[in-house]
């Protein structure tokens, strides 16, 4: 028997500060696009996290027995968390991927927001009723395949792609790991917190067809609020994503990059890099952009005081902008939330197959 376990989700996420901050995500938005040695704070194997890990699959899905209505699974985001091999193999992955990611945001600051955009996009494809679709990373070959609401992204999705094939010169990596790897890496760039992310996710056969909304649309009051609501998540979700983005593009801009000169080696790697045991652990991979807090949700509780229309169509949503105003007085909860929220948006509709999580909860072999 296999059963399908779906996290209902959320993102928080915070931001920087004054009119300005809303003002650079706002024409941010109307911009269409143009053209260890770590020690393994990663928290993706620890054995303290592994086990409780462990411990919240097993009750979800026990929780998925007992209320599910017995028909057959329907997720579309297939999961092995023994795809990549031992501890030491995973960990070697884990670093290549947090370097070029880091790299490519750190030469470019604009992909950090769109990494994360990307990273949500692909989760809010989940519709949570039916329990089909989710964040497999088909997103990717969507925006670069020209869909209208989504052109804004070509950049980061180019990026990804760039990113893709040159670890897989020599690690295998699936984009459905690299997109919600990507967002997670662009939130700790900009003075997020560090967030776990459990690599292990499948390529599907085939790219799903839905409706993607345009984040930065003028209507994104009703249609973003309706996707995330059919995904499975609420107008809190909406605030903490939209706090998050606009923290993102105010850092990016304002952040003042070094000129380096990248070469790339015989392994495709722009550089070899060798960690640094000097500075914080959120830096050894890079400096980090700047610092994130809650100055995005009390420029908007400040504006809906003063009853004027927030620039940012979602926060015109009156459930939206209550949880605005909640966040602009809780800096702590804000941050606090984070991680927690961008694991359970990332792991909507995902079932899980082989390894040992696949025999704990009954899964069989993979339908690919």
């Amino acid at each position: 028997m296999r059963i399908t376990t779906a996290s209902i989700a959320f993102v928080a996420v915070s931001c920087s500060s004054s009119y300005d901050i809303v003002h650079a995500f706002t024409s941010s938005c109307r911009t269409e696009a143009k053209g260890s040695t770590e020690k393994v704070s990663t928290d993706l194997f620890s054995m303290t996290n592994r086990r409780g890990w462990l411990k919240n699959v097993a009750g979800v899905s026990a929780a998925s027995l007992i209320l599910g209505d017995g028909g057959p699974a329907k997720a579309a985001v297939f999961y092995d968390p023994d795809r990549y091999g031992d501890k030491e193999l995973k960990i070697a992955t884990v670093n290549k991927l947090r370097q070029n990611i880091r790299d490519a945001i750190l030469q470019d600051p604009s992909m950090a927001s769109q990494f994360l955009k990307i990273a949500v996009q692909d989760a809010l494809s989940f519709n949570a009723a039916k329990d089909e679709g989710g964040p497999d990373g088909t997103i990717v070959n969507v925006i670069l395949g020209g869909k209208p609401a989504l052109a804004s992204l070509k950049p980061g999705a180019t990026k990804l792609a760039e990113i893709a094939k040159k670890i897989k010169r020599t690690t295998e990596i699936t984009m459905a790991d690299i997109v919600t790897f990507a967002g997670a890496e662009a939130i700790e760039s900009a003075g997020g917190p560090r967030i776990p992310v459990q690599l292990g996710k499948l390529d599907p056969a085939k790219a799903k067809e839905f409706d993607y909304p345009d984040l930065c649309g003028s209507d994104a009051a009703n249609k973003v609020v309706e996707a995330f609501n059919t995904s499975g998540l609420s107008e809190r979700e909406v605030a903490l994503i939209y706090g998050a983005l606009g923290s993102l593009e105010t850092t990016a801009k304002s952040f003042k990059k070094e000129d380096d000169d990248f070469e790339e080696n015989e392994m495709g790697d722009e550089a070899v890099y060798i960690p640094s045991s000097f500075g914080s652990p959120q830096e050894i991979y890079g400096v980090q952009m700047g610092k994130m807090d809650n100055a995005v949700f009390k420029n908007v509780a400040k504006e809906i005081k003063q009853k004027k229309k927030v620039d940012v169509g979602v926060f015109n949503d009156d459930k939206v902008a209550g949880w605005a105003i909640k966040y602009a007085g809780n800096n702590n909860g804000f941050l606090k939330d984070l991680p927690e929220a961008y694991e359970k948006i990332t792991g909507l509709g995902t079932r899980y197959t082989g390894g040992k999580v696949g025999s704990l909860l009954g899964g069989g072999e993979s339908e690919y």
